[in-house]
């Protein structure tokens, strides 16, 4: 299976994170030329968030065909954890590069990674899930 078989909702997800990606790094860009050579590693490195944790699972799930499309909650719990991940590195990076900090930052980071590893379980139960299906009805 090529990048040019995918079905249309895996293209469209990976486009979108494509999308994601080159917006973050346009972000960081223009952030870049203002900031007066101050530099932050959350705002440098603020598109690997979509790039590694969206595009690539994303990928990944599209070409390898054992891999079982995740349900809504799944995506749903995932997309939001991520978004709200790269959210609170734009945030963190643009802190650090004006020099402060705000007390909620570090909670949006929290709250995304603990809904990206809620999808992520989700996604697992519902794999073992279906298997334990097939056994069954493979066995009557």
């Amino acid at each position: 299976m090529t990048l040019f078989t995918l079905e249309h909702r895996d293209k469209k997800r990976l486009i979108r994170y494509g999308e994601v990606t080159i917006l973050c790094f346009v972000i960081f860009i223009v952030y870049n030329i203002f900031s007066h050579g101050v530099y932050s590693n959350y705002m440098t490195l603020l598109f690997a968030w979509p790039l590694i944790l969206g595009f690539v699972p994303s990928l990944l799930i599209a070409l390898i065909p054992k891999l079982s499309e995740p349900t809504d909650l799944t995506k749903a719990l995932y997309h939001s954890g991520l978004a709200s991940v790269t959210v609170s590195s734009l945030l963190r990076g643009i802190f650090e590069i004006a020099g402060t900090s705000s007390i909620y930052q570090m909670p949006l980071m929290y709250v995304g990674i603990a809904l990206m590893l809620a999808g992520v379980v989700v996604y697992i139960y519902n794999i073992f899930k279906t298997k334990e299906k097939r056994k069954i009805e493979h066995l009557n």
